[in-house]
Protein backbone atom coordinates (compact mmCIF):
# COMPACT_ATOMS: atom_id res chain seq x y z
CA UNK A 1 0.00 0.00 0.00
CA UNK A 2 1.59 3.46 -0.88
CA UNK A 3 1.85 5.87 1.96
CA UNK A 4 2.52 9.59 1.89
CA UNK A 5 6.11 9.93 1.88
CA UNK A 6 5.97 7.87 -1.44
CA UNK A 7 3.56 10.57 -2.55
CA UNK A 8 5.35 13.21 -1.29
CA UNK A 9 9.45 11.35 -2.69
CA UNK A 10 7.47 10.83 -6.38
CA UNK A 11 6.09 14.31 -6.40
CA UNK A 12 9.56 15.77 -5.38
CA UNK A 13 7.90 17.78 -2.05
CA UNK A 14 7.70 17.21 1.69
CA UNK A 15 4.87 15.78 3.26
CA UNK A 16 3.63 18.38 4.99
CA UNK A 17 2.98 19.83 1.03
CA UNK A 18 1.30 16.33 0.36
CA UNK A 19 -0.92 16.48 3.75
CA UNK A 20 -1.88 20.02 2.76
CA UNK A 21 -3.11 19.14 -0.58
CA UNK A 22 -5.05 16.20 1.10
CA UNK A 23 -6.59 17.93 3.70
CA UNK A 24 -7.10 21.40 2.08
CA UNK A 25 -5.16 22.89 5.31
CA UNK A 26 -3.07 25.50 3.59
CA UNK A 27 -3.12 27.17 0.00
CA UNK A 28 -0.60 24.91 -2.50
CA UNK A 29 0.25 26.19 -5.58
CA UNK A 30 -1.28 24.76 -8.64
CA UNK A 31 1.96 23.24 -10.31
CA UNK A 32 2.75 21.39 -6.76
CA UNK A 33 -0.98 20.51 -6.50
CA UNK A 34 -1.11 19.18 -9.68
CA UNK A 35 2.12 16.83 -8.94
CA UNK A 36 1.21 15.64 -5.52
CA UNK A 37 -2.18 14.48 -7.46
CA UNK A 38 -0.03 12.95 -10.26
CA UNK A 39 1.48 11.23 -7.76
CA UNK A 40 -1.15 10.04 -5.76
CA UNK A 41 -3.06 8.77 -8.89
CA UNK A 42 -0.10 7.04 -10.16
CA UNK A 43 0.87 5.19 -6.94
CA UNK A 44 -3.41 3.93 -6.25
CA UNK A 45 -2.43 6.40 -3.00
CA UNK A 46 -6.20 6.16 -0.81
CA UNK A 47 -5.71 9.03 1.99
CA UNK A 48 -6.41 7.48 5.80
CA UNK A 49 -10.50 8.63 5.49
CA UNK A 50 -10.39 7.86 9.46
CA UNK A 51 -7.82 9.24 10.37
CA UNK A 52 -8.39 13.04 8.64
CA UNK A 53 -12.54 12.82 9.67
CA UNK A 54 -10.79 12.59 13.63
CA UNK A 55 -8.16 15.30 12.70
CA UNK A 56 -11.07 17.38 11.26
CA UNK A 57 -13.73 16.29 13.49
CA UNK A 58 -15.79 15.17 10.70
CA UNK A 59 -16.62 12.17 9.12
CA UNK A 60 -17.88 13.51 5.51
CA UNK A 61 -20.91 11.19 6.62
CA UNK A 62 -24.97 11.42 6.88
CA UNK A 63 -27.46 9.03 8.61
CA UNK A 64 -30.47 8.70 6.16
CA UNK A 65 -33.76 6.58 8.91
CA UNK A 66 -36.67 5.53 6.82
CA UNK A 67 -39.56 3.26 7.45
CA UNK A 68 -39.46 0.92 4.73
CA UNK A 69 -37.14 0.02 2.28
CA UNK A 70 -40.10 -1.57 0.10
CA UNK A 71 -42.15 1.68 -0.18
CA UNK A 72 -40.90 3.20 -3.60
CA UNK A 73 -41.41 6.68 -1.98
CA UNK A 74 -38.95 6.26 0.64
CA UNK A 75 -36.83 4.15 -1.62
CA UNK A 76 -37.23 7.14 -3.89
CA UNK A 77 -36.25 9.74 -1.10
CA UNK A 78 -32.94 7.69 -0.29
CA UNK A 79 -31.96 8.20 -3.92
CA UNK A 80 -32.37 11.79 -4.26
CA UNK A 81 -31.15 12.73 -0.71
CA UNK A 82 -27.65 10.28 -1.39
CA UNK A 83 -27.07 12.09 -4.47
CA UNK A 84 -27.88 15.83 -3.07
CA UNK A 85 -25.70 15.24 -0.47
CA UNK A 86 -22.76 12.99 -2.64
CA UNK A 87 -23.07 16.33 -4.36
CA UNK A 88 -22.11 17.84 -1.41
CA UNK A 89 -19.36 15.76 -0.52
CA UNK A 90 -20.56 13.50 1.54
CA UNK A 91 -21.57 9.91 1.75
CA UNK A 92 -24.64 8.53 3.15
CA UNK A 93 -25.91 5.77 5.82
CA UNK A 94 -28.83 4.08 5.06
CA UNK A 95 -30.80 2.84 7.94
CA UNK A 96 -34.24 0.57 7.48
CA UNK A 97 -35.74 0.45 10.49
CA UNK A 98 -39.21 -1.59 8.62
CA UNK A 99 -41.64 0.21 10.64
CA UNK A 100 -39.89 -1.02 14.04
CA UNK A 101 -39.43 1.77 17.12
CA UNK A 102 -36.98 -0.42 18.36
CA UNK A 103 -34.85 -0.38 15.02
CA UNK A 104 -35.53 3.02 15.01
CA UNK A 105 -34.16 3.68 18.34
CA UNK A 106 -31.00 0.88 17.54
CA UNK A 107 -30.31 2.49 14.49
CA UNK A 108 -30.02 6.23 16.26
CA UNK A 109 -27.50 4.48 18.87
CA UNK A 110 -25.45 3.03 15.61
CA UNK A 111 -25.66 6.40 14.07
CA UNK A 112 -24.20 8.35 16.99
CA UNK A 113 -21.26 5.80 17.77
CA UNK A 114 -20.03 6.35 13.87
CA UNK A 115 -20.18 10.20 14.50
CA UNK A 116 -22.17 11.04 11.87
CA UNK A 117 -22.15 14.46 11.09
CA UNK A 118 -26.27 14.93 10.59
CA UNK A 119 -28.96 12.73 10.04
CA UNK A 120 -32.42 13.55 7.85
CA UNK A 121 -34.70 11.43 9.85
CA UNK A 122 -38.08 9.98 8.05
CA UNK A 123 -39.79 8.44 11.19
CA UNK A 124 -42.55 6.22 11.87
CA UNK A 125 -44.01 7.66 15.29
CA UNK A 126 -40.36 9.04 17.08
CA UNK A 127 -40.62 11.53 19.48
CA UNK A 128 -38.04 14.04 20.46
CA UNK A 129 -37.32 11.60 23.76
CA UNK A 130 -36.38 9.00 21.06
CA UNK A 131 -33.98 11.31 19.34
CA UNK A 132 -32.12 11.93 23.10
CA UNK A 133 -28.85 9.87 21.69
CA UNK A 134 -28.68 12.06 18.85
CA UNK A 135 -29.60 15.55 20.22
CA UNK A 136 -27.08 15.05 23.31
CA UNK A 137 -24.35 14.80 20.97
CA UNK A 138 -25.67 18.13 19.41
CA UNK A 139 -26.00 16.04 15.57
CA UNK A 140 -27.93 18.23 13.36
CA UNK A 141 -31.32 16.56 12.38
CA UNK A 142 -33.72 17.45 9.85
CA UNK A 143 -37.07 15.66 9.49
CA UNK A 144 -37.97 14.31 6.57
CA UNK A 145 -41.85 14.60 5.38
CA UNK A 146 -43.34 13.02 8.54
CA UNK A 147 -43.47 16.13 11.57
CA UNK A 148 -42.92 14.79 15.17
CA UNK A 149 -45.08 15.78 18.37
CA UNK A 150 -44.21 19.08 19.73
CA UNK A 151 -41.43 19.36 16.83
CA UNK A 152 -38.37 21.28 17.61
CA UNK A 153 -36.02 20.22 14.59
CA UNK A 154 -35.81 21.53 11.27
CA UNK A 155 -38.11 19.53 9.30
CA UNK A 156 -38.71 19.57 5.78
CA UNK A 157 -42.53 18.07 4.71
CA UNK A 158 -45.66 18.76 2.61
CA UNK A 159 -49.30 20.58 3.76
CA UNK A 160 -50.65 17.21 3.37
CA UNK A 161 -54.05 18.89 4.98
CA UNK A 162 -54.20 20.71 1.37
CA UNK A 163 -53.43 17.76 -0.69
CA UNK A 164 -55.82 15.83 0.98
CA UNK A 165 -58.63 18.68 0.73
CA UNK A 166 -57.61 18.51 -3.10
CA UNK A 167 -58.03 14.60 -3.47
CA UNK A 168 -61.10 14.33 -1.83
CA UNK A 169 -62.64 17.71 -3.76
CA UNK A 170 -61.05 16.51 -6.94
CA UNK A 171 -63.45 13.41 -6.38
CA UNK A 172 -66.83 15.70 -4.83
CA UNK A 173 -65.96 17.48 -7.96
CA UNK A 174 -66.35 15.00 -10.31
CA UNK A 175 -70.15 14.00 -8.77
CA UNK A 176 -68.74 11.43 -6.00
CA UNK A 177 -71.13 11.74 -2.54
CA UNK A 178 -69.79 8.31 -1.27
CA UNK A 179 -65.58 8.45 -0.32
CA UNK A 180 -64.19 5.76 1.09
CA UNK A 181 -60.82 6.49 2.21
CA UNK A 182 -57.87 3.91 3.70
CA UNK A 183 -55.39 5.67 5.81
CA UNK A 184 -51.80 4.83 6.89
CA UNK A 185 -50.79 4.65 10.37
CA UNK A 186 -52.99 6.43 12.87
CA UNK A 187 -50.16 7.41 15.36
CA UNK A 188 -48.18 10.27 13.25
CA UNK A 189 -49.43 14.19 12.78
CA UNK A 190 -49.20 13.28 8.70
CA UNK A 191 -52.03 10.79 9.21
CA UNK A 192 -54.00 13.57 11.72
CA UNK A 193 -53.40 16.41 8.82
CA UNK A 194 -54.63 14.14 5.91
CA UNK A 195 -57.70 12.91 7.30
CA UNK A 196 -58.39 16.57 8.51
CA UNK A 197 -58.37 17.40 4.49
CA UNK A 198 -60.53 14.60 3.53
CA UNK A 199 -63.13 15.49 6.41
CA UNK A 200 -63.09 19.02 5.49
CA UNK A 201 -63.41 18.75 1.94
CA UNK A 202 -66.38 16.69 2.44
CA UNK A 203 -67.87 19.28 5.02
CA UNK A 204 -67.26 22.32 2.75
CA UNK A 205 -69.73 19.88 0.25
CA UNK A 206 -71.87 19.56 2.55
CA UNK A 207 -71.03 15.74 2.51
CA UNK A 208 -71.39 14.29 6.09
CA UNK A 209 -68.28 12.72 7.52
CA UNK A 210 -69.18 8.59 7.56
CA UNK A 211 -66.53 6.61 9.98
CA UNK A 212 -67.61 3.64 8.41
CA UNK A 213 -65.89 4.89 5.59
CA UNK A 214 -62.28 5.05 6.58
CA UNK A 215 -60.30 2.22 7.14
CA UNK A 216 -56.19 1.48 8.40
CA UNK A 217 -53.67 0.31 6.04
CA UNK A 218 -49.90 0.47 6.56
CA UNK A 219 -49.02 1.47 2.87
CA UNK A 220 -48.57 -2.11 1.47
CA UNK A 221 -50.84 -3.60 -1.79
CA UNK A 222 -52.26 -6.05 0.35
CA UNK A 223 -53.73 -3.70 2.69
CA UNK A 224 -55.08 -1.52 -0.52
CA UNK A 225 -56.81 -5.12 -1.56
CA UNK A 226 -58.18 -6.28 2.46
CA UNK A 227 -59.25 -2.82 2.94
CA UNK A 228 -60.89 -2.03 -0.95
CA UNK A 229 -62.59 -5.21 -0.17
CA UNK A 230 -64.11 -4.06 2.83
CA UNK A 231 -65.01 -0.95 1.79
CA UNK A 232 -66.63 -2.84 -1.86
CA UNK A 233 -68.89 -5.30 0.71
CA UNK A 234 -70.88 -2.63 2.51
CA UNK A 235 -74.26 -2.20 1.99
CA UNK A 236 -73.93 1.28 0.49
CA UNK A 237 -70.42 0.62 -1.00
CA UNK A 238 -68.06 4.20 -1.54
CA UNK A 239 -68.19 4.90 -5.48
CA UNK A 240 -64.56 6.55 -4.91
CA UNK A 241 -61.23 5.46 -2.81
CA UNK A 242 -58.57 8.01 -1.62
CA UNK A 243 -55.81 6.17 -0.53
CA UNK A 244 -52.89 7.14 1.58
CA UNK A 245 -50.41 6.38 -1.38
CA UNK A 246 -50.05 4.40 -4.65
CA UNK A 247 -49.71 1.49 -3.37
CA UNK A 248 -52.44 0.73 -1.48
CA UNK A 249 -54.35 2.69 -3.96
CA UNK A 250 -53.33 -0.22 -6.63
CA UNK A 251 -53.92 -2.53 -4.51
CA UNK A 252 -57.68 -1.26 -4.50
CA UNK A 253 -57.96 -1.30 -8.50
CA UNK A 254 -56.82 -4.81 -7.91
CA UNK A 255 -59.96 -5.32 -5.46
CA UNK A 256 -62.52 -3.85 -8.08
CA UNK A 257 -61.20 -5.72 -10.86
CA UNK A 258 -61.34 -9.07 -8.90
CA UNK A 259 -65.51 -7.97 -8.52
CA UNK A 260 -66.02 -7.18 -11.98
CA UNK A 261 -66.03 -3.49 -11.09
CA UNK A 262 -64.51 -0.60 -13.76
CA UNK A 263 -62.47 1.86 -13.06
CA UNK A 264 -63.03 4.37 -13.13
CA UNK A 265 -66.74 3.84 -14.67
CA UNK A 266 -67.82 1.89 -11.48
CA UNK A 267 -65.25 3.01 -8.76
CA UNK A 268 -62.67 5.79 -9.06
CA UNK A 269 -59.54 5.55 -7.42
CA UNK A 270 -56.65 7.99 -6.40
CA UNK A 271 -53.74 7.29 -4.63
CA UNK A 272 -50.78 10.31 -3.10
CA UNK A 273 -47.07 10.20 -2.90
CA UNK A 274 -46.76 10.59 -6.93
CA UNK A 275 -44.83 7.66 -8.05
CA UNK A 276 -43.72 7.38 -11.16
CA UNK A 277 -44.90 3.54 -11.96
CA UNK A 278 -48.65 5.03 -11.45
CA UNK A 279 -48.55 6.50 -14.90
CA UNK A 280 -48.71 2.71 -16.35
CA UNK A 281 -51.27 1.12 -14.22
CA UNK A 282 -54.45 0.36 -16.03
CA UNK A 283 -55.89 2.61 -15.98
CA UNK A 284 -53.06 5.02 -15.01
CA UNK A 285 -54.11 6.24 -11.46
CA UNK A 286 -54.62 9.30 -10.48
CA UNK A 287 -52.15 10.61 -7.35
CA UNK A 288 -51.46 13.90 -5.25
CA UNK A 289 -47.29 14.39 -5.81
CA UNK A 290 -44.78 15.05 -3.27
CA UNK A 291 -41.96 17.15 -5.19
CA UNK A 292 -39.05 14.64 -3.65
CA UNK A 293 -36.33 15.99 -5.23
CA UNK A 294 -37.18 19.64 -4.15
CA UNK A 295 -37.68 18.20 -0.12
CA UNK A 296 -34.65 16.43 -0.56
CA UNK A 297 -32.29 19.35 -2.11
CA UNK A 298 -33.79 21.43 0.67
CA UNK A 299 -33.29 18.58 3.78
CA UNK A 300 -29.68 18.31 2.59
CA UNK A 301 -28.84 22.22 2.60
CA UNK A 302 -30.68 22.92 5.83
CA UNK A 303 -28.63 20.00 7.51
CA UNK A 304 -25.12 21.40 6.00
CA UNK A 305 -25.98 24.63 7.43
CA UNK A 306 -26.72 23.07 10.79
CA UNK A 307 -23.25 20.66 10.30
CA UNK A 308 -21.15 24.16 9.42
CA UNK A 309 -23.07 26.58 12.29
CA UNK A 310 -24.92 28.71 9.86
CA UNK A 311 -28.01 28.41 11.54
CA UNK A 312 -29.99 30.31 14.03
CA UNK A 313 -30.69 28.34 17.01
CA UNK A 314 -34.75 28.28 16.75
CA UNK A 315 -36.37 25.31 14.09
CA UNK A 316 -36.91 25.91 11.06
CA UNK A 317 -39.89 23.97 9.19
CA UNK A 318 -40.19 24.11 5.14
CA UNK A 319 -43.52 23.23 3.82
CA UNK A 320 -44.23 22.42 -0.26
CA UNK A 321 -47.15 22.12 -2.12
CA UNK A 322 -48.38 18.92 -3.42
CA UNK A 323 -49.51 18.78 -6.83
CA UNK A 324 -52.56 16.62 -7.67
CA UNK A 325 -51.88 14.61 -11.23
CA UNK A 326 -55.50 13.84 -12.45
CA UNK A 327 -55.23 10.74 -14.69
CA UNK A 328 -57.78 8.15 -15.97
CA UNK A 329 -58.83 6.63 -12.62
CA UNK A 330 -60.87 9.21 -11.51
CA UNK A 331 -61.37 11.95 -14.43
CA UNK A 332 -63.90 9.15 -16.68
CA UNK A 333 -65.81 8.93 -13.87
CA UNK A 334 -68.44 11.46 -14.48
CA UNK A 335 -68.20 10.75 -18.82
CA UNK A 336 -69.00 7.31 -17.59
CA UNK A 337 -71.70 7.67 -15.22
CA UNK A 338 -73.86 9.65 -17.82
Amino acid sequence: MATMRAVADLAGVSTATVSHVINETRAVSAPLTARVLDAMEHLDYRPDVVARSLRRRETLTIGLLVPSVEIPFFAHVAARVEAVANAAGYSVIFCNSDWSLEREAHYLRDLVARRVDGLVCITLAMTIEHLAPVLRRQTPVVVFERMMPGNELDAVEIDNYRAAYDATAHLIGLGHARIGCISGHTNSILYEERIRGYATALAHAGIPFDAALVRPGDYQPSSGVAQGRWLLDLPTPPTAIFAFNDLMAMGVMQAAHARGLRVPEDLAVIGFDGEPLTAYTSPPLSTVEQPVAAMSAAAIAMLLERIKGDTPSQARVQTFPAKLVARASTVGYAQGAN
